[in-house]
């Protein structure tokens, strides 16, 4: 399957952008990290509410069930106007028209984030994720997308795969580093223990386990290396009042009945 092009190019600005980063913190950037596992990132049937989204043009990104009627996903999954279809472990396909975004979906957008809304009803509870309400550095976090296995040759996308890694940092984003090795080949990606994402995991979920329960602390925005180290970054929508502030909007005024908001 294709993906949605807007990470191929969020991707390739990140690269440019973190080229500017001094030697001295691309030397620093595994500092403090788990050893990388030889074990790399396996396919997965777990975690439902995380979906598969298809957009108009065909593109493809990732999402999370919110609500027994609403998918969180990326803003810039979301660019186009047409028919959005969502594929799952819940059965069938659904599909909408509806979206709101916030964001406008560029490479330095905190605020990439967006709500695709179905008819009351659509998903059954259990698929229902709710929303964590803080992630800090040093925690470990799960990251499941459906995106591509491979950041040189973009191959491998429509898989749903998960790993976890330690939250490297969290300033405007929230940020994950994966070493690069010849296993993964710049290629969710990596070490299992140190996972990443890859084009197709956008706007899909890094998860933190809250009393033995996986909750969505970030959403994928965009990723890039930097020398020997992928940096993976997602949106915070834990923490960020603003970002908080849209969902609880748009919960409010399409009668979502997301949990906390």
């Amino acid at each position: 399957m294709r993906y949605v092009g807007t990470f191929a190019r969020l991707a390739a600005l990140l690269v440019v952008s973190l080229s500017l980063i001094s030697c001295q913190k691309a030397l620093d950037l595994e500092s403090g990290l788990p050893q990388a596992s030889k074990y790399n990132v396996s396919e997965t049937t777990q975690f439902p509410g995380v979906v598969l989204v298809s957009a108009p043009n065909g593109g493809l990104c990732t999402g999370t069930i919110i609500s027994p009627k609403a998918v969180l996903t990326a803003a810039h999954c979301t660019l186009r106007t047409g028919r959005y279809s969502v594929y799952g472990s819940f059965g069938s396909s659904v599909s909408t028209y509806r979206k709101v975004s916030y964001g406008p979906g560029e490479i330095d957008d905190p605020q990439d984030i967006a709500i695709l809304i179905f008819p009351e009803g659509t998903f059954q509870s259990q698929y229902v994720m709710k929303i964590a309400d803080s992630i800090h550095s040093g925690e470990t976090a799960t990251l499941v997308g459906y995106g591509c296995n491979n950041i040189d040759t973009q191959r491998g996308a429509g898989v749903k795969r998960a790993g976890t890694n330690q939250v490297a940092s969290v300033n405007n984003y929230v940020e994950f580093f994966t070493p690069v090795t010849s296993s993964n080949s710049r290629g969710i990606i990596g070490p299992d223990n140190r996972a990443g994402s890859c084009p197709g995991d956008s706007g899909g979920p890094a998860l933190k386990q809250v009393n033995g329960v996986y909750q969505v602390a970030a959403v994928t925005h965009a990723g890039g290396v930097l020398g020997s180290t992928i940096i993976s970054q997602y949106v915070d929508i834990s923490n960020r009042s603003d970002n908080r502030g849209f969902i609880a909007e748009v919960n409010r005024n399409e009668n979502l009945g997301i949990e906390g908001f």
